[in-house]
């Protein structure tokens, strides 16, 4: 035979690929998660308490057979990932369909078990809801920020209870808030396009929507307007189509954004204006509303979300 290298012949072999459970872990660290002591890819829902809490919000359903595959998340933390395992080589066509029936099951599995807990916890804040007693103006929190009750309510153990609605009206969920400040939602209850409204649309004028209860309740005693509670940034859009919905394209509609550090009050209210025709406002200094009536006073606050003169 002849001889073809003047050198020994070895052929390349590809890398090995980490088993898929330990990429499993590596994705859910990436995430941001901190991942279990051990994950099964049995084709089930798990759950654990991956975001550093001690309920279990955190769970994954992954299948181990033909090219490992599922999804994993975090529902408090509204969060979603799709994960496939490196099998070290490109996959097929057929393992490809194989791999998109695999993460539609697992999205079954997850929405079978996401609408039950979400049926669960509706149940249980309606009944936590109607034992609350009404809050008193009096309460730690809103004397810290200055601001009353507007309808809010007080658990047993003191806590400031702010309602999530639905478009149906019922209760999703609820947010707890210390008399420190502390914030907490109902564990399972459903968070994303939820909200709770400050006033009344009694006559024509703006809708302001906010992040949190105390800017909206500044908001509100501030412009004598209605002014809508997203609960968060990430929440700002989807509310704003809710209302945007409600109440049709001749309803003017004001964002009021958080000056926050990194800028996501901005990011998010920004998505929300840009997708459903409504205005931002922003205060000039880091925080929110609440914080720049609180250094300025409430002429300011009231020049910059309804200016007497200019528009917005």
């Amino acid at each position: 035979m002849a001889k073809i290298f003047d050198h020994p012949f070895r052929p390349i072999e590809s890398p090995k690929a980490e088993p898929p459970e330990f990429q499993l872990i590596a994705a859910m660290v990436a995430s941001g998660l901190v991942p279990p002591d051990k994950v099964y890819l049995d084709g089930q829902l798990h759950r654990w308490g991956g975001s550093g809490k001690k309920d279990k919000n955190s769970w994954y359903c992954c299948f181990a057979d033909g090219i490992p595959a599922g999804r994993f998340g975090d529902w408090r933390l509204d969060l979603e990932v799709t994960w496939r395992a490196d099998v070290g080589r490109e996959l097929s066509s057929a393992e490809q369909m194989a791999h998109s029936r695999r993460l539609s099951e697992s999205k079954k599995v997850r929405d079978a078990e996401m609408a039950q807990k979400r049926e669960v916890a509706s149940h249980t804040v309606e009944t936590i809801w109607s034992k609350c007693t009404g809050s008193e103006d009096t309460h730690p929190y809103l004397q810290q920020k200055g601001v009353g009750s507007h309808g809010s309510r007080v658990t047993g153990d003191g806590r400031l209870a702010l309602p999530l609605y639905g478009t149906d009206d019922s209760i999703s969920s609820l947010q707890y808030i210390s008399s420190e400040g502390g914030k907490q939602f109902h564990a399972g209850g459903a968070v994303s396009g939820k909200f709770w409204t400050l006033g009344t649309m009694d006559e024509d004028g703006p809708l302001f929507i906010a992040e949190g209860f105390a800017t909206a309740a500044t908001i509100t005693e501030t412009t004598g307007r209605p002014c809508v509670v997203a609960y968060s940034a990430s929440n700002l859009p989807a509310v704003t189509e809710v209302m945007r919905q409600k109440y049709g394209a001749g309803q003017e509609i004001i964002v009021v954004a958080d000056n926050d550090e990194h800028g996501v009050g901005k990011k998010y209210a920004d998505v929300a204006a840009e997708k459903y025709g409504a205005k931002v406002v922003m205060p000039p200094i880091n925080g929110d509303a609440n914080d720049y009536a609180k250094e300025t006073s409430g002429q300011d606050l009231l020049d910059l979300l309804m200016p007497p003169s200019s528009s917005i």
